[in-house]
């Protein structure tokens, strides 16, 4: 059972396909204890008839989830954790696309109209064996409801908000948000109107939760950093045998970020393209997948409004920036 409420966007003629909500649901099972019900979320209203599919989705003994913020890393982490669970199986990687073989949960509110089932998440999680991997941005209150009473192996990514602003501001070009002025991009984030938002919120969430014996924490600064030993942690939160030397420095390889732009089934311009009517030609899935990149597009202006509100949002739960991420 989940709440809506209507959202009051001045923008909605020029800057969105759907008409924007919020949703809410109470989770009693979640171990960081809130008011779930008032923890809300900003979707397309398409959501009203599919969310509850989402939190009631039927969770198998072996299932893992990959939660994150949109553009914070999550493709990075589906191959990496799909490898682990499938015994470093590279041929069998090439043989299907990720969303196939890692399946998007919160695909069933965004899909077209008319775009088949070969792309239903529910359909392609039936089909899949165990064990499973399985994606979603949603926030802990909307993920399915099993996971946080099954104590659900669950991997979290966070990456640090002014990257996740510009990759995400490329990213919605496909039709999810429509315009081209990344200040308004800001605005619209900042206020909690872009999908999944707030971003902050979702963050500390689990942040908070790290400690929780069935989640992974983990930071895309942190994968840049240190892929490799990363990758030893998440072996053993997965209960995968050590990778010996050769091993883990294949998977390092495979995992650079060359050759998983290059890597047509983890890369997926052309399946966007083949799907969303409004993705533009020079739209890039993967684009630049470096820290600090956002230096180049965000003007000083923008970085200090991003900052000041980021620190009034932290500061409410005595944090800063730096508490969850480190020297950036």
């Amino acid at each position: 059972m989940f709440n809506s409420r209507k959202m009051n966007i001045e923008s909605f003629d020029s800057h969105y396909n759907v008409p924007m909500k919020q949703y809410s649901a109470a989770c009693i099972n979640i171990p960081l204890k809130k008011n779930w019900s008032d923890s809300w979320c900003a979707l397309p209203e398409t959501f009203d008839h599919c969310l509850d599919k989402i939190l009631h989705f039927e969770v198998r003994p072996r299932d893992v989830f990959v939660v994150t913020f949109m553009k914070c890393g999550t493709t990075w982490m589906q191959e990496a954790a799909w490898l682990l669970l499938n015994d470093l199986n590279f041929e069998k990687s090439k043989e299907k696309r990720i969303l196939e073989r890692s399946p998007f949960l919160d695909f069933i509110g965004l899909l077209p109209p008319g775009s088949g089932l070969e792309l239903d998440p529910l359909k392609l999680t039936e089909q899949l064996p165990d064990p499973r991997l399985i994606k979603s941005h949603m926030p802990a209150n909307l993920l399915p409801s099993q996971i946080w009473q099954k104590k659900q192996k669950t991997i979290y990514v966070a990456r640090n908000i002014k990257d996740v602003i510009v990759s995400s501001f490329h990213f919605v070009q496909h039709g999810m948000w429509k315009g081209d002025s990344i200040a308004d991009y800001v605005n619209n984030f900042i206020n909690d109107e872009i999908h999944w938002t707030p971003f902050w919120t979702h963050i500390v969430d689990f942040w908070k939760m790290r400690n929780e014996s069935f989640i992974f924490f983990v930071t895309y600064e942190e994968m840049i950093k240190d892929l490799p030993g990363v990758i030893r942690r998440l072996c053993q939160f997965l209960n995968r045998p050590t990778l010996t030397d050769a091993e883990l420095n294949r998977l390092v390889a495979h995992l650079s970020f060359g050759k998983m732009k290059d890597n047509r089934q983890a890369n997926l311009t052309e399946m966007m393209k083949e799907t969303f009517p409004d993705v533009p030609e020079n739209f890039q899935f993967m684009r630049r997948g470096i820290v600090g990149s956002y230096r180049d597009e965000l003007t000083p202006e923008l970085q200090a409004k991003i900052d000041t509100w980021t620190a009034s949002v932290l500061a409410k739960h005595g944090l800063t920036e730096k508490d969850i991420f480190g020297e950036l």
